[in-house]
């Protein structure tokens, strides 16, 4: 039953983000995802679960399964693993890339990326832009191992839709830490902003489903645009 389960809640959750429920917020009752899935009752129970504590939806005794309305507009979720070019489908997101370089992880970037010392890494930087208009600095490390190209054109547009249409791999979980800091002289210039202004931080240390960290980023936000959303459940 594990494993159906498991596949429950990626199709479900694969439905929820390419949304196919946002017209009827009302999800299919547990005995028409049991006859679509071929499962138990059990199985659907414990993958609608396991969707609560995601936050993706909630469920009313008596009335049925209802979609969250995790999607505020205009935020950034700390949910989402698909990158900002398609949390923003609606809007133009364009990318100038700073740097591209291949280098090799030393001690502190092995450990923050669970690799070897000297394994070939992808050093990424760019600025991020919403409608015109500078919302993040990015720099990011990719393990070659697992992306073994990345190129100027690529990353002009979406790593992340690369990552997954053409590599085909299964993005699975992030860890992310979240602080502010003052911006620098240099950080100010792209983001239109002035030096010592405030900019909020977010470190990420992406994972694929099998648990291997191919992505560790820091993020510099504008603090003018920048809007970032989190869910919680009780």
């Amino acid at each position: 039953m594990g494993v159906k389960y498991r596949m429950v809640v990626e199709q479900m959750e694969k439905e929820i983000l390419d949304g196919k429920y946002t017209l009827n917020t009302k999800l299919p009752t547990e005995e028409e995802l049991m006859k679509k899935f071929d499962v138990s009752r059990n199985t659907i129970r414990k993958a609608i679960n396991i969707l609560v504590e995601q936050g993706y939806i909630y469920q009313v005794q008596g009335s049925g399964i209802f979609l969250r309305e995790f999607s505020r507009p205009g935020c950034i979720s700390m949910k989402d693993m698909n990158g900002l070019t398609k949390e923003f489908a609606k809007d133009e997101m364009t990318s100038k890339v700073l740097k591209l370089e291949l280098i090799e992880a030393d001690e502190k970037l092995a450990e923050q990326m669970k690799c070897n010392v000297n394994t070939k890494i992808y050093n990424l930087k760019r600025v991020r832009y919403l409608n015109g208009e500078p919302i993040v600095i990015e720099e990011s490390f990719f393990n070659k191992d697992i992306i073994p190209i990345l190129n100027k054109e690529i990353a002009n547009g979406s790593i992340y839709e690369y990552i997954v249409e053409d590599l085909k791999l299964n993005i699975g979980f992030a860890d992310k830490i979240i602080s502010c800091e003052k911006l620098n002289d240099d950080d100010a210039k792209l983001l239109d902003l002035q030096p010592g202004d405030p900019t909020l931080i977010v470190e990420n240390t992406v994972f694929l489903k099998a648990g291997v960290v191919f992505d560790f980023s820091i993020e510099k936000y504008n603090y003018t645009s920048a809007k970032l959303l989190t869910l919680t459940t009780n």
